[in-house]
């Protein structure tokens, strides 16, 4: 044990290790003792480890930051607080306190005490006055502590300093027993394992802790820092609008971005956290710590809206819990339901997305009774057919027939107004969220303590900008190709490039599946495709516009087309001849993107961070590309990356790992521009931005609000361009009505007062009852295989061609694949130098799904299921977006 105790002894000051500095040559010093050492330090006389004596000549003398902490020593001390001092014979080693005289004594020594009153009337090792013994320096170390201390922490913490101080750590001869503080009894001796020893560690005694209360957490931010054991001080704010919930009373906190409301919950979980630890102690009597869950243990879920945010957040709380993070806190992610319980008896707080949530609610594997609290992360979604509002309506059910349910907090940035009323939509959202109380800036002093503690943009600008009006690429598309095949199809022509007219083929598309109609479903899969081409060009570069077409249009080689197939693909052989006669070593810029790329290189200076927002995924990917590569951009070092949420495999995802990989070199810098989907928009914690840029993307008015919290850097900005007149930029103008609307709303709740804004809330509550008892309750789908799960025939959705039968399908997460191997022997035609496969139908050949790999050895074939369509038992075809749309059960692989 004696080489354990000289790990923690400093070789220069030879007392207690103090911030521990790990040097070039692995020794460990005190930071004090290494400043003072550099101090002193020359290139003609440099300093030298004070233990092995190798010179100091690469250190640098005005900093030494760098240098990494030793953090198994650090573990190490944390674990040895428990040793103390032998009040009789100096020795560290196992102690007992006497109960009468409170001085501690080893085990040999406690037995030869007598008690006298001589001993302890005035124990200089608990006087708190006399500090003589002190060096300058350490009494304004000890008196800088006094203000946060109690009086009976202060008097400890002087005689634990000068404890350490004055008697340096002995070794015992009869090697070392960690205190009865420490809950253990095992003995260490020449067998001790060093490493296993610092890697446990020892849960915080929370029956030792300081009694929590409400009342003691509000009276100051350091104060709630040091009873909650936090690792950041909150904010005054903060404290008041986690009023309602250290009170066990629903609330929901609006709170711009970027303003802390992770921390409002986080200490609130915390707080009834050690409440449910130290309960024991205070009896049953005391209604406020009558547990509410069937667990004995406190349980929360923190809900969030994507799963990006899963990991975010958990990682937030790790400064919430810096105790044992990793065995409290658990995210679920891909964890398997029927595995709930195990890992529901190991942590305490978990991290789940809306909709994984409501599926486990729905599959009865989670039930509200197993929960104290529910923490609703961007809250304004509880409305309309949302899962959080689904899960919100059995929740109002079980409180109806008298069952427990949780304590519910919501956060939000912004409220919104649903197409309605800013304040009538606050008083339904708070009833759908069983919540009487809005926790919001109330007051001056609060907004002023927020404006020093949130930097906010000082602009947000629309830019409108002129749209193009001549395009050769576009008007020989149109002319040429689009309109020839809508006269064949009697289609109108009138509205080529928009989202009408999007809409307008799919309705046709899919009456034409429904009626196999050949002629009609190949000209409308085409002009899909030319539709969605004009929209992206209208955005975005002509190069990346164009090779996606080819793509899309890519056919193996057939041996016979039908008639029309062959027509219609004779207008893009002519187009593509077009586009190559007419292609130039300059290509053709469009306004919009000579703006963006002016304002980009107006905006960014050496050490900025910008954010570009835009619709699709494939904005980003072909953004990141043309601006990457473009000369101005890279001659100013900017050096753009992308951001997208997760999907199928077949829309551009991103997985988990990539996306914060993404977000992580784009803190660190290594991006310093980031173009991404609406996935940052909300929840992801960016970093801080100097400009955020809207590129033709406008969402509603809560999006509008967000997307400018992202711009948090000092001065930053914040842009929209569109086109001029265009439907984004009226949009966007009604969304900033609808902003002052949801301030108003705030205001109106604050002049009607808590009383009036909760009578209504009620009357919304019973409204919403009303209409859950309506419609039947809620429908319970079990998400479990049934034996009455209808069998589909699976075919071609272009050519009719049979695939196989549902049963035939499983599923291995989101993506789905067939297991038939007459499918993959007959039905496909899977090319050589492809990574997708096709219909095997000669006279059709469309593209069915990418090729995946599910080993080294075995390839799976991924169905996209819009090229796919169901027939039923009677004869009826069907058509689904997603899977997740698909009525019948699939076995998972």
């Amino acid at each position: 044990m004696a080489d354990v105790f000289r790990l923690i002894q400093c070789p220069s000051c030879l007392q207690r290790l103090n911030k521990p500095k790990e040097l070039y040559c692995k020794h460990v010093i005190c930071a004090k003792c290494l400043e003072v050492i550099l101090q002193n330090h020359s290139k003609q006389r440099p300093s030298k480890c004070p233990k092995c004596q190798t010179p100091f000549e690469e250190y640098l003398i005005e900093k030494y930051d760098y240098l990494p902490q030793s953090h198994q020593i650090t573990k190490l001390l944390t674990r040895l607080e428990d040793i103390d001092l032998c009040f009789k014979c100096k020795d560290f080693t196992d102690i007992q306190k006497c109960d009468e005289c409170k001085q501690t004594f080893c085990e040999n020594c406690i037995n030869d005490h007598q008690h006298k009153k001589s001993t302890v009337s005035s124990p200089t090792i608990l006087n708190k006055s006399n500090l003589n013994d002190f060096t300058s320096a350490e009494i304004a170390i000890i008196e800088s502590v006094k203000e946060i201390l109690t009086e009976k922490e202060y008097i400890d913490f002087i005689a634990v300093t000068r404890m350490y101080l004055k008697n340096p750590i002995k070794n015992s001869k009869e090697g070392y027993r960690p205190s009865t503080i420490a809950q253990s009894t095992t003995t260490i001796s020449k067998n001790f394992n060093f490493k296993e020893f610092l890697n446990t560690e020892v849960p915080y005694d929370w029956m030792r802790h300081e009694h929590v209360t409400q009342e003691n957490i509000l009276l100051s931010p350091q104060r709630a820092k040091n009873l909650l054991r936090l690792d950041f001080v909150p904010r005054a704010y903060q404290l008041r609008m986690a009023r309602h919930g250290l009170n066990k009373t629903n609330s929901v906190v609006c709170l711009q971005t970027g303003a802390g409301k992770t921390w409002v919950a986080g200490i609130v979980v915390k707080f009834l956290y050690i409440l449910t630890k130290q309960s024991s102690n205070i009896g049953n009597n005391n209604n406020y710590l009558k547990k509410s869950s069937n667990s004995s243990r406190f349980k929360c879920v923190f809900l969030v809206p994507i799963k990006a945010l899963i990991e975010q957040q958990c990682i937030a709380f790790k400064k919430i819990f810096p105790d044992q993070s990793d065995k409290i806190l658990k995210q679920i992610d891909k964890e398997a339901a029927v595995r709930f319980n195990q890992l529901y008896d190991q942590f305490d707080i978990f991290f789940f997305t809306y909709q994984k949530f409501n599926n486990y609610i729905e599959a009865n594997h989670i039930k509200f009774n197993m929960f104290d609290l529910i923490v609703i992360d961007e809250c304004h979604h509880c409305y309309s057919d949302h899962p959080v509002m689904d899960m919100m309506r059995r929740y109002h059910q079980l409180k109806v027939q008298g069952d427990y349910v949780p304590q519910i907090m919501g956060l939000t940035a912004s409220v919104g107004t649903n197409k309605g009323n800013g304040f009538e939509h606050l008083v339904q959202l708070c009833a759908n969220l069983d919540s009487l109380y809005v926790c919001a800036i109330e007051n001056d002093r609060e907004l002023e303590e927020l404006r020093k503690s949130t930097n906010t943009p000082l602009a947000d600008t629309i830019i409108p900008v002129a749209i193009d009006l001549t395009d050769p690429y576009a008007a020989c598309l149109k002319e040429e190709v689009m309109t020839r095949i809508c006269n064949r199809l009697n289609y109108e022509t009138s509205q080529f490039g928009t989202q009408m007219f999007e809409n307008y083929l799919m309705t046709k598309y899919q009456n034409a599946v429904k009626r196999n109609d050949r002629m009609e479903n190949t000209g409308c899969d085409y002009l899909l495709k030319f539709n969605r081409f004009l929209q992206n060009y209208n955005d975005l570069p002509f190069q990346q516009c164009y090779k996606w077409l080819e793509d899309e249009l890519h056919r193996p080689v057939l041996v016979n087309y039908e008639q029309f197939e062959l027509e219609c693909r004779r207008y893009w052989e002519n187009f593509r001849r077009f586009v190559e006669n007419h292609r130039s070593d300059q290509p053709y810029v469009k306004n919009k993107l000579k703006k963006l790329t002016d304002l980009i290189l107006q905006l960014h200076e050496s050490e900025s961070k910008g954010l570009i927002l835009v619709r699709t995924k494939f904005h980003t990917v072909a953004l990141e590309i043309f601006l990457s590569e473009h000369p101005d951009l890279i001659a100013r070092n900017i050096r753009p990356g992308r951001l997208t949420g997760q999907g199928s495999l077949e829309d551009m995802y991103m997985p988990a790992n990539i996306q914060m990989a993404s977000l992580n070199q784009f803190r660190s810098g290594v991006k310093n521009l980031l173009v991404a989907t609406d996935v940052a928009q909300e929840g992801l914690d960016v970093a801080e931005c100097s400009y955020v840029i809207r590129y033709e993307f406008v969402s509603n008015e809560i999006g509008t609000v967000q997307s400018r919290g992202r711009a948090r850097a000092l001065q930053s900005k914040c842009f929209l361009i569109t086109e001029t007149q265009s439907l984004n930029q009226r949009r966007e103008l009604e969304n900033r009505s609808k902003e002052i609307d949801m301030k108003r709303a705030l205001e109106e709740l604050k002049e009607k007062g808590v009383h009036e804004f909760q009578k209504l809330v009620v009357l919304k509550q019973a409204e919403l009852i009303e209409q859950i008892h309506k419609n039947g309750g809620v429908n319970r789908q079990p998400l479990e295989p049934t034996t009455h799960s209808e069998v589909y025939s699976v075919r071609c959705r272009y050519c009719n061609t049979y695939l196989c039968q549902s049963s035939a399908l499983r599923k291995q997460g989101t993506t789905y694949v067939c297991i038939d191997p007459q499918f993959i022997k007959e039905k496909i035609t899977p090319m050589s130098d492809d990574k997708k496969f096709y219909c095997s139908n000669p006279s059709c050949g469309k593209e069915l799904g990418p090729i995946i790999l599910f080993t080294v050895s075995m390839p799976g074939y991924a169905l996209t299921i819009t090229a796919l369509k169901f027939v039923d038992r009677h004869g009826d075809s069907h058509t689904y977006k997603k899977w997740s749309m698909f009525p019948s059960h699939v076995q998972s692989l």
